[in-house]
């Protein structure tokens, strides 16, 4: 576990050279914000010269789980950094805050603030839950420190996320936690993996997505078809529920179809029921906006469906936690060396959370 501190660390997820860095997990309590808390320590060990400027997506650093009731680690700031969390979170924190500004982002914990440490000491973050809010935060952190390093403590959920352009790279958090057994979370997590760091579109194919949806920035779909690649768009207030609608709207020249929030297993199951979804490319806005079984994954392959994303993540890493769900520990070395037989991405386990 010290082999993964400080220098060699920063060196290996690029902190030294980075804009922003999501942690994102497989589930509740994968560990997330513990590798956050190493992240931080890192960066001081290093003497990173650069300013940290965290937020979470949702509601992080308390020191007792709101669903589970279970002890979670805390967040510790030193002095000089920024971070951007509801107002009602700033009283929960230990450490001496200066308040910079108030958002305008209001979320069910109060408007979002952002401030900066006077003082070290432990801070509670509650982030905004939607990602074109933490972009907004992201603006407001640049605006006092240009070269700061953006932290995003994250997660794959349906609602929010990660990618989509916000953060220049993601680190993926997988836990026994949330795996009945050694050989799911290995599985899940190769499943998870290949759908994070799928490929761009073609050129020609993005470029006209992104200007389609550019234009039209209340639509939830674009069709287009091949040959002359015209496109059109379909507007729904969410994805949810929407496959059959999206299905009855594919012709069978159509060679994409780019969907604007979560592509789910449910959904993929009803356009699986059109004929004409067949031998084309679907794409998402990136690798955190899939969320497919296995099965819904091979019902895609059978079709000959290609998958695609319009902003590809960087993924240098996955961090790994044995603790189990009632706290009991797995073996670390079964765990690391079954994922490594199958993952060609550095791995750790940087132990449990920092006091």
């Amino acid at each position: 576990m010290a082999d993964w501190t400080g220098i060699r660390l920063i060196e290996t997820l690029g902190l030294d050279r980075l804009a922003s860095l999501a942690i994102i997990g497989m589930g509740k309590n994968a560990g997330k914000t513990t590798v956050l808390n190493h992240l931080i320590r890192a960066c001081h060990e290093a003497k990173l010269d650069r300013t940290l400027a965290v937020t979470s997506i949702g509601r992080d650093g308390e020191e007792a789980d709101l669903v589970t009731g279970g002890v979670k680690p805390r967040i510790y700031l030193r002095g000089g950094h920024l971070l951007a969390t509801a107002s009602d979170s700033l009283s929960a924190s230990d450490a001496v805050l200066e308040i910079l500004a108030m958002t305008g982002i209001h979320t069910a914990t109060g408007e979002i603030a952002l401030a900066r440490t006077a003082s070290n000491g432990y801070v509670e973050l509650a982030g905004p839950s939607l990602a074109s809010d933490i972009r907004r935060c992201q603006i407001l952190f640049r605006q006092e420190a240009p070269d700061c390093l953006m932290l995003v403590d994250g997660a794959l959920s349906r609602k929010a996320s990660a990618g989509g352009g916000l953060t220049q790279a993601v680190v993926l958090v997988v836990g026994m936690a949330n795996a009945p057994s050694l050989d799911v979370l290995v599985d899940r997590t190769v499943n998870q993996l290949e759908l994070l760091t799928l490929g761009a579109l073609d050129k020609a194919s993005r470029g006209a997505s992104l200007i389609a949806l550019d234009q039209n920035p209340d639509c939830r779909a674009l069709i287009m078809k091949g040959g002359d690649g015209a496109c059109r768009t379909l507007d729904f207030s969410t994805l949810a529920g929407q496959g059959p609608a999206l299905a009855r709207a594919l012709d069978k020249d159509d060679c994409l179809l780019v969907l604007r929030g979560a592509v789910t297993s449910r959904l993929v199951e009803g356009l699986l029921e059109s004929p004409h979804f067949s031998r084309m490319t679907l794409a998402a806005e990136d690798g955190t906006r899939f969320f497919l079984d296995q099965n819904s994954m091979n019902g895609l392959k059978a079709r000959q469906i290609q998958l695609a994303v319009l902003y590809p993540l960087v993924l240098p890493m996955v961090f790994v936690n044995p603790r189990r769900s009632d706290g009991s520990l797995a073996d670390s070395k079964s765990l690391m060396e079954a994922l490594a037989a199958r993952i060609p991405l550095p791995l750790a386990d940087l132990g449990p959370a920092l006091s």
